[in-house]
């Protein structure tokens, strides 16, 4: 394998760097395994309340807190003194300017690199983060003189999703001793932590203890949040910086995580050459490489309800926790894809542990407290996750394990369960839904109004049921059991959704049985109709199905959730909180989907799949380089010109992508059934 490349995947030159209007649009994360991260813009200036250098999980992978806001960097030239760092402030100026010295803004592997050119010295800065443990390093990367290096560093004690203002609980207090420092909040403020903020940096350290107040941030602003925010200066740092020798700071609430012989940014390093064989990349720097490493990010540790801990999927940075459905659509991009069959089978086994009168929990609230069970699609898309795990590791032993959660849930969605889910006995369908409940992937919410609640039986729901009876008449065959009542189901199941069939748009209606009747919106859940296997569709009515989702919501990088005819279509993400959570899938499109859209075109359309497939990826691949560096957006706009939205690294987002290039690189089909359908 080649472990040395130097041709930057993603990598901003001068021209980019220096324009606030792309530097400050564009972020980059880091995730430390446990749920905590690293976030903030290339320009350095924070536009949301989720960027700051240490987001440690406090209860991992909840109790995101963020404990160190920034650093402020400068340098003295002669009599002169060069400020590195970029605010917006309360009365709406920007100063200091430093993204004006910026020279190059990269990704080594998932290492943040700042490179900044001033009078032929160049200054770099690189960020590592583990385990909720944070280091910086500086650098000179051009001179051959010293230079004298100040920092500021201020901190912060507050959830992710929280603001700090001053005074809070009252002013921290900051201890040095040598090159460690400790700061104390007392109280402390509300959504923070009591245990003290350790910090170890090889210069000279002196306590400052004041409020830099009034950071004005811009996606608050255009979010319709509050967008104010203050920091605790808690000290400076100064030291020659010289060739050859970094100046390293290291922060974490573990002071036995302050090693100064730890170099995090090479570690980080290593792990990234490691990850890119694994997922059979050459290197880093390719696409594959790439996503690879997005994956990563996502993957972190739960704690299971009989002790130790299990690996879950964060569904997507900066502010989701982990969801059961988001997590089952994204095993087999993240982890199947990449080489991680290990962390797949932990995946799978800690939500079985948590599966509830045959529901998967919909999500693990941040907070830490117990898992919400308002879904009907994550149970069935844990069935279709451990198809496609069994057919990469035909793991018997594990599949046994998980076979009894299999059987709970098809048991379950046969006799009824909570929220009105349950087996329509009269077609053998399954109906879904309460009255103010959103349970398909479809869930926005304005205040008390469900925006889709899709009440009755759901395509994809059914879709998904016809899969799921296959997959387990396949695991029972496994297994030495009886498939009959399983096939039997199956094929009912296949018989009555033909009453899905629009003759209108020769395509599904969205929702059959439902208060008004059947809902003749077109929109892509009927898209799994035809990507699921096997086939619950003629080929004719696949094709037609495909015709019409590319006519009306495929867009450059997602599918619409609502066709632009609709009355109630919204072009564009923006707003108010109320406006955006109207417009989420009344029209917004979705990097998820293209995965089973791309699955969908070779099972129906192989000649032209492969050629659709490599368009897809040319275009995948500027958007790594746009919104979230390295990563996939969450949603797109609408229309015209498809500006990035919500998250800035999304889960099945970059599931979907990886799914296409393995089907790109094998040009077929997956298997008709990897459960072993006879």
């Amino acid at each position: 394998m080649k472990t040395t490349n130097t041709n930057r995947f993603v990598r901003l030159d001068t021209a980019l760097c220096t324009r606030l209007d792309e530097s400050e649009t564009r972020e980059w994360l880091l995730s430390d395994g446990l749920g905590g991260y690293a976030a903030g813009t290339v320009a350095g200036s924070p536009t949301r309340r989720y960027h700051g250098l240490l987001l440690a999980a406090t209860n991992p992978p909840a109790g995101r807190t963020l404990l160190v806001h920034s650093v402020h960097e400068r340098i003295m030239l002669g009599e002169r003194t060069i400020e590195l760092d970029s605010n917006r402030w309360a009365d709406g100026s920007i100063s200091p300017r430093g993204f004006e010295h910026l020279s190059c803004f990269e990704l080594e592997g998932r290492t943040p690199t700042w490179t900044w050119e001033i009078e032929g010295t160049r200054l770099q800065r690189r960020i590592a983060i583990s385990r909720g443990s944070l280091e910086i390093r500086w650098s000179l990367a051009g001179g051959d003189h010293p230079i004298h290096f100040q920092y500021a560093l201020l901190v912060s004690n507050r959830s992710h999703h929280a603001l700090l203002h001053a005074p809070a609980s009252g002013d921290p207090e900051t201890t040095i001793e040598g090159q460690k420092a400790s700061v104390n909040w007392p109280g402390p403020p509300e959504g923070g932590v009591a245990a003290p903020l350790h910090i170890r940096a090889n210069g000279s350290l002196m306590k400052r203890d004041d409020w830099w107040r009034g950071f004005r941030l811009a996606e608050e602003t255009a979010r319709g949040f509050d967008d104010l925010e203050d920091a605790w200066h808690a000290l400076d740092c100064q030291a020659e910086l010289i060739p050859d020798r970094d100046i390293v700071l290291r922060a974490s609430l573990d002071p036995e995580a302050l090693d100064a012989n730890t170099n995090l940014v090479a570690l980080a390093r290593q792990k990234d050459e490691a990850i890119a064989l694994a997922a059979g990349a050459e290197h880093p720097e390719t696409l594959r490489g790439r996503l690879a490493l997005a994956a990563d990010q996502f993957l972190v540790e739960r704690p299971l309800p009989n002790g130790g801990s299990g690996a879950t999927i964060i569904a997507g940075f900066p502010w989701f926790a982990d969801w059961g459905r988001d997590t089952m659509i994204s095993l087999p991009g993240l982890a199947l894809e990449t080489g991680r069959a290990e962390e797949a089978t932990s995946i799978l086994k800690t939500f079985a542990a948590h599966e509830h009168a045959g529901l998967i929990p919909n999500l693990f609230p941040d907070s830490g407290t117990k898992p919400l069970y308002n879904t009907v699609d994550a149970s069935l898309f844990f069935i279709e996750a451990v198809r496609r795990w069994f057919e990469v590791t035909g793991d018997k032993e594990t599949l046994a394990h998980l076979w009894t959660t299999v059987q709970s849930i098809i048991t379950h969605y046969t006799e009824g369960t909570m929220h009105g889910i349950g087996m329509d006995p009269a077609d053998g369908l399954i109906h879904a839904g309460e009255s103010g409940l959103q349970l398909t992937w479809m869930d926005a919410r304005v205040g008390d109004r469900v925006v889709t609640p899709r009440m009755g039986k759901p395509v994809e729901i059914n879709a998904l049921w016809h899969a799921a009876l296959h997959t387990a008449s396949g695991f029972a065959g496994i297994l030495g059991q009886d498939t009959a009542p399983f096939d039997e189901a199956a094929k009912r199941v296949k018989k009555s959704f033909d009453r899905f069939w629009n003759p209108i748009y020769d395509c599904l209606y969205d929702v059959i049985d439902g208060p008004g009747g059947q809902d003749g919106s077109i929109r892509p859940n009927q898209l799994l109709a035809v990507a699921l296997r096997p086939s619950i569709l003629s080929e004719e009515r696949a094709k037609s199905v495909l015709k019409v989702i590319e006519k009306e919501l495929l867009v450059p990088m997602g599918l619409r959730t609502l066709d632009p005819g609709a009355g109630q279509f919204v072009p564009h993400y923006e707003g108010s909180p109320a406006q955006r959570d109207g417009a989420y899938h009344q029209g917004t499109a979705w990097p998820w989907l293209l995965g089973p859209w791309v699955q969908a075109q070779f099972t129906v359309n192989p000649d032209q799949a492969g050629r659709l497939a490599t368009n897809l990826l040319a275009e995948a691949s500027r958007h790594l380089r746009t919104s979230g560096l390295g990563s996939v957006s969450e949603i797109i706009d609408a229309t015209s010109p498809y500006t990035p939205r919500g998250c800035f690294a999304q889960a099945w987002s970059v599931a979907a992508i990886l799914d296409i290039v393995a089907m790109t690189e094998t040009n077929t089909t997956r298997t008709e059934d990897g459960s072993g359908e006879r």
